[in-house]
């Protein structure tokens, strides 16, 4: 099963720890992460207008924006409907509260163990190790 993922981060350094983890987790030949480096909303939403993702990992502090603000457009039907999760350097009660009420799947801290968050990418995938 290949799983596509877009990521919206504009951390370098978490970008690569993350796409690290996951070729661990998975093979290569499964999959396919689709960056958003910038952290753009603009070029978010253009990636989810082409589709054909299993979900979207969303930082919650974006450069131009608010990524629980691009997970309601995701859940109102403005772009391609598929899971997300949010993503923040900390992670408290409100800030998962809150993304679960923009329509996401959870919250998910970013200085949690790297294992954690890709444990949390496969359950929100549906992927099954096998």
């Amino acid at each position: 099963m290949e799983m596509r993922i877009l990521l919206v981060e504009d951390n370098a350094k978490f970008r690569q720890v993350f796409m690290h983890a996951l070729r661990l987790a998975l093979a290569a030949e499964q999959l396919d992460v689709t960056f958003v480096e910038s952290g753009s909303m603009s070029e978010a939403r253009a990636r989810l207008q082409e589709g054909s993702l299993d979900a979207a990992l969303i930082d919650v502090t974006l450069p131009d924006g608010n990524g629980l603000d691009l997970v309601r457009e995701i859940n109102d039907g403005v772009t391609e409907r598929i899971p997300t999760l949010v993503l923040t350097a900390g992670l408290d009660h409100s800030v998962a509260v809150r993304a679960v009420e923009a329509g996401a799947q959870g919250a998910q801290s970013k200085a949690l163990s790297m294992p954690e968050t890709v444990e949390a990418v496969m359950r929100l995938t549906g992927y099954e190790e096998g």
